[in-house]
């Protein structure tokens, strides 16, 4: 069953939306791929939000991007996770989320069961 996660993230106060964007395009996603090689997700989308609401208010709509993140299984999940908490991977991605990133305000939430609509 596919293993999909989706993160909220929101930049640091002192970057612009495109200068966050940029160093999530050029920088961050890099840096995972490197370490992450053949685990990395099968699917890895970004959305980036400058917050147009359509219905109700901006309350609680303090991220920059929503990034979906699919695998094949948990078990695929499992493997790119543990690439990335060797050592070396570790630090240098927290090293530079630590760039761009408001940690205390990321969540990441694992979506169990994904319907899909087509027209």
């Amino acid at each position: 069953m596919p293993y999909t996660i989706l993160l909220f993230v929101t930049r640091l106060t002192h970057l612009s939306h495109s200068e966050f964007k940029e160093h999530y395009e050029t920088t961050h996603v890099p840096l995972l791929q490197r370490y992450g090689c053949k685990h990395f997700p099968k699917y890895h989308s970004r959305r980036y939000m400058q917050a147009a609401i359509r219905q109700g208010d901006e309350t609680g709509f303090d991220y920059d991007a929503i990034t979906e993140c699919s695998f094949e299984n948990e078990a695929a999940f499992m493997a790119f996770a543990a690439t990335l908490s060797t050592e070396e991977a570790a630090k240098a991605i927290k090293e530079d989320e630590n760039k761009f990133v408001d940690i205390r305000k990321l969540k990441v939430v694992v979506v169990r069961h994904v319907k899909e609509s087509v027209a």
